[in-house]
This record gives structure tokens, C-alpha cells and sequence, in this order.
């Protein structure tokens, strides 16, 4: 899945961090395919549940601060997210890179990515652009 201009949320920082899970996708969805060397699959594994929390602790991190009332959806669907992710990494520890581990990884985890961000997560940008106007405009009366 390639990254679209209209996928963006309005938050910069959330921004680059999809655009790099969708570049991470890319790197996966190709290592499946291409048969990458089981070490540097596992490193890739890795690489990207690091930067998946990394993200889901920023992006959780300013749905509290703006008291975004989807916030129990958005932590539900990222900790099935990082449950899944480590059922397929233990997977693939236990049993490398097996044709329904190929499949799971391709439905689950790559395509979760892209309907992720371009559906509960824009409406999540929505909410912090109104919440951001609401606290410009305080401080403007201030």
C-alpha cells in the first residue's frame, strides 16, 4: 500500500510516524515475498514492533491530552494489534516462515496498518484539528 497526501492526520508528528509504518509495511510485504534470510526477517520484526509502540505511545499519549472520547476504541485496536504482531512473531520464532504465518502476516498485520490509519485514525485528526482550534482560540482571549 502506498502512502496517499489524504492519508495524513493533520498532526505532524503522527504524520511522518504513518508514513514510515506504511514504508514498514512495504518492507515487510517485500521480505514475505522475496524470501529475505530468517535473521534479517526476525531483525525486521523487531525494527518495526519497536516502532509501532513507540507510535502507539505517542498517538495514545495525545488522545489523553486532548480527552479524545474515541481513546478506548483506538487502545483496543492497537493492544489487538500488538497481541497479534507477537503471536506471529512467536510464530516465526517457533517455526519460521510458514505459508499460514505468510498469509496471517499479509492479512493481519500489513492490511490492519493501512485500514487503520486511513479509517479510526482520521477521525481521530478531525477531533485533535477542532480540539487544537478550541485551545488557539483560548488562548487567544487570555
Amino acid at each position: 500500500m502506498r502512502w496517499k497526501k489524504e492519508y495524513n492526520i493533520g498532526i505532524p508528528i503522527i504524520d511522518t510516524q504513518h508514513k514510515q509504518l506504511f514504508r514498514f509495511s512495504d518492507e515487510l510485504q517485500m521480505a514475505i515475498s522475496s524470501g529475505l534470510k530468517q535473521s534479517n526477517l526476525k531483525e525486521l520484526l523487531i525494527n518495526v514492533k519497536q516502532y509501532v509502540a513507540r507510535h502507539f505511545t505517542v498517538e495514545e499519549k495525545l488522545m489523553m491530552d486532548s480527552n479524545y472520547p474515541g481513546l478506548d476504541e483506538q487502545l483496543k485496536a492497537h493492544a489487538g494489534f500488538t497481541n497479534r504482531f507477537d503471536e506471529f512473531f512467536d510464530d516465526f520464532q517457533e517455526s519460521g516462515l510458514t505459508p499460514e504465518l505468510v498469509n496471517g502476516m499479509k492479512k493481519e498485520l500489513i492490511d490492519w496498518i493501512g485500514k487503520h490509519i486511513t479509517g479510526i485514525d482520521q477521525k481521530f485528526g478531525g477531533f485533535y484539528k477542532e480540539y487544537q482550534a478550541r485551545q488557539d482560540s483560548a488562548d487567544n482571549r487570555a
